[in-house]
């Protein structure tokens, strides 16, 4: 039911790990923005709504990909995309794939339903 969440979260832990692994360098202030922009990515993938149709029925990708986007902006105005943020961007990138890919719940239009259920699908018999 969470696995939309997950995708997000896996993205956010292997961005904060990033910037320790760089042996020359302690990580910096715009590597920990990044992590920050990515862990609200997964609380916002989360509070996403799952709607059954329309453009909204894409909105925890749509909000993902927000996210990936804003870490590439970050970067970039900064102080220009270090190695390290690179490797962030393309785990907040496959985060967001991520979340297109991990099956969300099934939701249903309830108007429809209780309409089918009460015979009405097709408008008031007269």
């Amino acid at each position: 039911m969470y696995a939309k969440f997950f995708a997000q979260v896996a993205a956010t832990v292997l961005a904060a790990i990033v910037p320790l692994l760089n042996g020359t360098a302690h990580p910096n202030g715009s590597d920990w923005v990044n992590v920050a922009i990515i862990g609200l990515g997964a609380v916002a993938v989360l509070g996403a709504g799952n709607l059954p149709a329309g453009v909204w029925k894409y909105t925890k990708t749509i909000v993902a990909a927000a996210t990936a986007v804003a870490v590439l902006l970050q970067s970039a105005i900064t102080d220009g995309i270090s190695s390290a943020e690179w490797l962030q961007l393309a785990l907040a990138a496959l985060g967001a794939l991520g979340v297109v890919a991990a099956p969300g719940p099934r939701v249903y239009d309830a108007a429809a339903l209780g309409r089918a259920a009460s015979g009405l699908a097709n408008g008031p018999q007269v």
